[in-house]
């Protein structure tokens, strides 16, 4: 039996992520920007999901897109609305809204690799956000169908295509 003080520091913190039986590291961690930018949008959706029957969760939650491959990732905001679909260790199939925000070491993996992964897999709608040029770019995906993103600046709002009534107003998340 290995104990904690036995492990190498870098074994302590090694996060990675599975997609079409590729291993991506997700080493470093991400910056202070990135993740005040993923409590900001976490913090609207949480607000906007509590009493609904949908959930948000923040990284790190595990999300095990199929069985087949064993593609496993690790969205920087994952939306389910199918409570099935919720396990003690993350989510076990698709969810319905993943958001990625960028950062220098995964931009292109998200922008291409995770991309065509969520598509694929049947995730309904895919969020990519940058934090350098302060835009988010909405995915919505149908029937695997792939479609120009709707791209939303820092002075917008963000019209969700899962939620009618939800509105984001990107000044708040960029702040």
């Amino acid at each position: 039996m290995l104990f904690l003080e036995e492990k190498p520091l870098e074994f302590e913190f090694k996060r990675w992520e599975r997609i079409d039986s590729v291993i991506y590291d997700m080493t470093p961690p991400p910056s202070s920007q990135h993740q005040a930018i993923v409590g900001n949008l976490y913090g609207e959706f949480y607000t906007y999901l509590k009493g609904k029957e949908c959930k948000a969760f923040p990284a790190p939650f595990g999300v095990w897109l199929d069985d087949e491959n064993d593609n496993y990732v690790e969205p920087d905001i994952t939306v389910i609305c199918d409570q099935a679909k919720i396990h003690p260790k993350g989510c076990v199939g698709v969810p319905d809204l993943v958001i990625e925000v960028l950062s220098p070491s995964t931009a292109l993996k998200d922008k291409r690799v995770k991309l065509r992964r969520y598509r694929l897999s049947g995730v309904r709608e895919y969020w990519i956000v940058d934090p350098l040029n302060k835009i988010v770019e909405v995915y919505k995906f149908s029937e695997n169908v792939f479609t120009e993103p709707e791209v939303y600046g820092k002075d917008e709002m963000v019209n969700d295509g899962l939620f009618d009534d939800l509105a984001i107003d990107l000044r708040n998340i960029f702040d």
